[in-house]
């Protein structure tokens, strides 16, 4: 028998061994039914999960009422559980034959340790009986907010994560992280599934994709998070990295996004229709003309529309919604759109199965504006940093009189016009998954899925163009160029898993989860050019000069778990758990990969001796946790390979040195220990949570150069070391909660101490910036990843300068301190308001836009660099000479508090609603309506993403790109 046919041998040995040993016995049966309402309003909850003891489990329909059939009869406990209420046991007395009703209300919890989560478990658990964290956002949070994307919507909602939109233009990357950042080499963006089956999560420039941003093309990137539809979601789950992640392997060092969309639920079909109206403003304040807006911005109208249906009955339920979005946005000229869909189904099989299937489609339409260092006209380099002079105009914008200003504002809105550059996305996912209960304490599921997603940048520059910027003269006819990126991925996903609950009497409860995961994901790229095309031409057909290129990645990763979950009295319990992998980016000499995991759980809070001491009333719960868990990163696609590369010289194919290859290359792995406290007051009105984690990732991925002897190219080897620490305090208080008025006020508050610990004597290198005699972001030994790195000037008392230090420190992009905080406040049962936001303190950013102001003499500038300074040799008052020695001078902190929602939501009452409607939702929202910075620019607005596909993302550069707008929205959501 060979290696890779023992696996599913020992997946079949371990189920095998779980099943339980004893007869099963009849039993006279009754049934229980009734309805799960909200303690406060009353109103009905559908999706609740309703079960006696492990043995019948059901969900509330749309009006929250539940059925559990052949339930034994006697003295028994109805158990519901909902994300965002306390869980509520209920003793019943069951009688053979007869249906018994019991109506349950729930009353809010924020902390819900009660909550079931799948991710990270191999099946569904409760999070009291895990010592990880798990972050639930509900499907109310999804629907109240105002966000478009997948990321906007979790920069609030996941308390120990850090997001950052670093561009306002629509579609583009944005820099995620949690836990600290354990990769010189790899992304930071967490895993992401919908439905079972995992996405295309790309948040950095393609390969081959489009540049708008000049030298090292890294900006306004083309992001495939945001292609994620937000409607039809029942809510997502997040685990960080480490032990919460073991069980997801080589890819899971960074945590993992579970997106769940509704299946439907039993009850008479309902709908609803939604439309969102209101338009995008920038945010001025970061402007440093006040005429920028007039030539760039305008109040942008944007409109969305999403209609849906649910419903079914206790045999097969349905939900199919679609969503059309069209949006002028924030700059001129920057019409964009969206459409989608999303079905799903769900269908009995036999009395002990049943199948879950989902499809979506989605696609969108966006343009790109030329930012950063893109040369030439770009924008806001132009028109922001004093630029505009080299094209005639006085670039000091504010003090132009009428006439001047007039041509300017032509020669501006001929530059957009006919600018084009243009991103348009396709996507499509699948999930079919099959849940199997051979016997009332074993679950077995299998879930197959397919995400398919196109993308197509486009960039055609016409000879009007290059006249209109004044690239070249009029009468130009042989400067015209087109661009085209295509990236199509394909990824597919097979997980089998198992899970058996035993119950050895009232006392000791062992849950366990076996299973087998299998992913592939192909990665093909092509870009086809050509130059000297004439005027409106569309494709490249025709052109003078075509040339084309493609590439292809492709990796598959497969690996089985065994994990067991042991409770005694609920109060005492452990957590073990382990993933095997391979990856066919390993070496050949590289085996199969473990990833342990265990964890304690102590529920202090059930001890007889600590009531004695303290009340209920008084500390309502507390819970000790400690983990200890292994996550891996597995290296690109390839890498592990030796390559010849053939090159063409003279008409001719020549062969050269290509990749080395690695024969032992492994997977970083990083190990993250952890512990904290869960804990709740004054019945359960305040409650907190406050972890500490050390994670330390070994075999990092460095790029290291080889002997010179040998003539060979640089190759990938695991060579490194990378250390993170912190603290995670997350925090909810209700101060008052009545049927009249409820407010719950919540907050997180996170540190993070990031450091490279080893290099395995590598030099340090840069993995962002520009050149090493002006800035970049480095990594090196003993100082944070991606730290920046520059030319650094020392001034005496008398403002001249006493030395320029090359190569020195002079800060880190990545915050020491960030986290939330939010409000949502309830006034009888229609009225609702929230409010979210998010802070940072301790990062710095490198603001090229400040430096150009001053190298260009904008007014206000002049006291960027001490007069005595500019005026010693050998600068002798000349600013070109001297603004690249000071690099330190362009640093500023990014401190800052932002408010990233405000919604007042009402509920109308039923007498004034239209006909044909049951439900009707009035909200009004603003998204990013207010912020206090340190900087003199947007904070967020980040130009570095990284040059390479998949790289390591940190930040740290501010150069002429687009802040996120200011978005007004009007919500009518009505029901029927």
């Amino acid at each position: 028998m060979n290696r890779g046919s023992r696996w599913p041998v020992f997946l079949l040995g371990l189920v095998a061994a779980l099943l339980p040993l004893g007869p099963l016995h009849a039993q006279s049966t009754g049934t229980v039914s009734g309805r799960v309402t909200d303690e406060r309003s009353g109103q009905p909850l559908p999706g609740a999960q309703v079960f006696v003891e492990v043995t019948r489990v059901a969900r509330s329909d749309q009006e929250g009422r539940y059925r559990l059939t052949e339930v034994p009869a006697g003295s028994r406990s109805v158990t519901v559980r909902m994300i965002g209420y306390a869980t509520k046991v209920v003793p019943v007395t069951v009688t053979a034959g007869q249906t018994l009703t019991t109506n349950i209300s729930l009353a809010v919890r924020p902390l819900d340790l009660d909550a079931v989560v799948v991710t990270g478990q191999g099946g569904e658990i409760s999070k009291r009986r895990i010592a990880t964290t798990v972050d639930v956002v509900s499907r109310e949070k999804i629907e109240a907010s105002p966000a478009r994307r997948l990321d906007e919507l979790l920069q609030t909602n996941l308390p120990s994560a850090q997001i950052r939109m670093t561009s306002g233009q629509p579609g583009t990357t944005s820099i995620m992280r949690t836990r600290g950042i354990t990769s010189v080499s790899n992304n930071s963006t967490p895993v992401i599934y919908v439905d079972g089956v995992r996405m295309d999560n790309l948040n950095t420039i393609a390969t081959l994709g489009m540049n708008v941003s000049g030298v090292r093309a890294q900006g306004a990137a083309t992001s495939a998070i945001a292609d994620l539809p937000l409607d039809n979601i029942d809510r997502v789950e997040f685990i960080p990295g480490g032990a919460a992640t073991t069980l997801y392997g080589s890819d899971a060092a960074n945590g993992v996004i579970q997106i769940f969309t509704k299946r439907g639920v039993s009850g008479a079909t309902k709908g609803y229709f939604e439309s969102r109206l209101g338009y995008d403003t920038p945010q001025a304040q970061f402007l440093f003309f006040d005429r920028t807006k007039d030539l760039l911005y305008r109040n942008g109208l944007t409109q969305t529309y999403t209609a849906g249906i649910e419903g079914g009955n206790n045999a097969i339920t349905y939900s199919l919604s679609g969503n059309l979005r069209a949006s002028e946005s924030q700059r001129v000229y920057g019409d964009n759109r969206s459409f989608g869909v999303r079905n799903a189904i769900g269908a009995n099989i036999g009395s002990r199965g049943r199948y879950q299937g989902s499809f979506a489609y989605n696609e969108t339409d966006s343009p790109r504006f030329r930012n950063g260092n893109g040369g030439g006209y770009t924008s806001l380099w132009v028109l922001e940093d004093g630029r505009s002079s080299a094209f005639g105009f006085n670039n000091n914008i504010d003090s132009m009189n009428g006439e001047e200003y007039a041509k300017l504002k032509t020669f501006v809105n001929d530059a957009e016009r006919l600018q084009d550059n243009r991103v348009f996305t396709r996507s499509f996912q699948s999930s079919q998954r099959i849940d199997f209960d051979p016997m009332p304490t074993v679950k077995t599921h299998m879930t197959f899925g397919l995400n398919n997603r196109f993308s197509k940048e486009r960039a055609i520059v016409t000879n009007e163009y290059q006249v209109a910027t004044r690239a070249f003269p009029a009468g130009t006819t042989d400067r015209g160029s087109i661009q085209n990126f295509e990236r199509a991925f394909t990824g597919f996903t097979f997980d089998l898993g198992g899970q058996h609950t035993k119950n050895f009497g009232d006392k000791l409860s062992v849950i366990s989860s076996v299973g087998a995961q299998l992913f592939r994901n192909d990665d093909v790229q092509v870009s086809y050019t050509a130059t000297n095309v004439r005027d409106g031409a569309q494709t490249v057909t025709g052109a003078g000069v075509t040339q084309s290129s493609d590439l292809a990645y492709r990796v598959a990763n497969y690996g089985v778990f065994a994990q067991t979950n042991i409770s005694y009295l609920e109060k005492y319990t452990m957590e073990l758990g382990l993933r095997a992998d391979k990856n066919t980016a390993f070496g050949a000499n590289t085996g199969a990969q473990l990833y342990p995991k265990v964890g304690l759980v102590y529920a202090l809070g059930a001890e007889p001796w600590l009531r004695k001491l303290i009340s209920e009333e008084l500390l309502s719960d507390i819970r000790l946790r400690a983990a200890y868990g292994v996550a891996g990163q597995f290296p690109q696609p390839f890498a592990n390979d030796r390559t010849v590369a053939i090159n063409s010289f003279n008409g001719q194919q020549a062969a050269t040195f290509g990749q080395p290859g690695n024969a032992n290359l492994k997977p970083e792995r990083t190990g993250t220990f952890e512990m904290g406290t869960d804990l709740s007051f004054l019945q359960n009105k305040v409650s907190f949570g406050l972890g500490w984690y050390s994670a330390r990732t070994v075999d990092a991925l460095i790029t290291a150069p080889p002997a010179p002897s040998t003539g060979e190219t640089n190759q990938i080897t695991n060579l490194g070391e990378i250390a993170n620490k912190g603290l995670e305090l997350r925090g909810t208080v209700t101060p008052v909660s009545n049927a009249k008025f409820r407010l719950t006020l919540n907050g997180a508050f996170n540190t993070l101490d990031n450091k490279v610990v080893k290099m395995g004597g590598t030099a340090p290198f840069a993995i962002s910036g520009y050149s090493a005699s002006t800035v970049q972001g480095v990594v090196q030994e003993g100082y944070q990843v991606g730290y920046l790195r520059g030319l650094k000037a020392e001034f005496g008392a008398d403002g001249k300068i006493t030395a320029i230090k090359p190569l020195s420190f002079l800060g880190n992009p990545t915050a020491d301190k960030f986290g939330s905080f939010g409000a949502q406040m309830g006034i009888g049962s229609r009225f609702n308001f929230l409010m979210s936001a998010d802070y940072q303190f301790g990062a710095q950013t490198h603001s090229f836009d400040q430096g150009f102001r001053y190298l260009y003499g904008l007014a206000g500038t002049e006291n960027y660099v001490p007069a005595a300074a500019l005026a010693q040799a050998p600068y002798n008052g000349n600013r070109a000479l001297i603004w690249s020695q000071v690099q330190n001078l362009w640093i500023q902190n990014t401190d800052y508090v932002a408010i990233r929602n405000l919604t007042a939501d009402y509920r109308m009452p039923e007498k004034l609603l239209p006909r044909g409607a049951k439900d009707l939702r009035v909200a009004f929202s603003i998204a990013n309506p207010w912020r206090w910075t340190a900087s003199t620019f947007d904070p967020e607005t980040d130009f570095s993403s990284t040059s390479v596909q998949g790289g390591a993302a940190v930040g740290g550069f501010n150069y002429a790109t687009d802040s996120s707008p200011r978005t007004f929205l009007l919500t009518l959501r009505f029901g029927f």
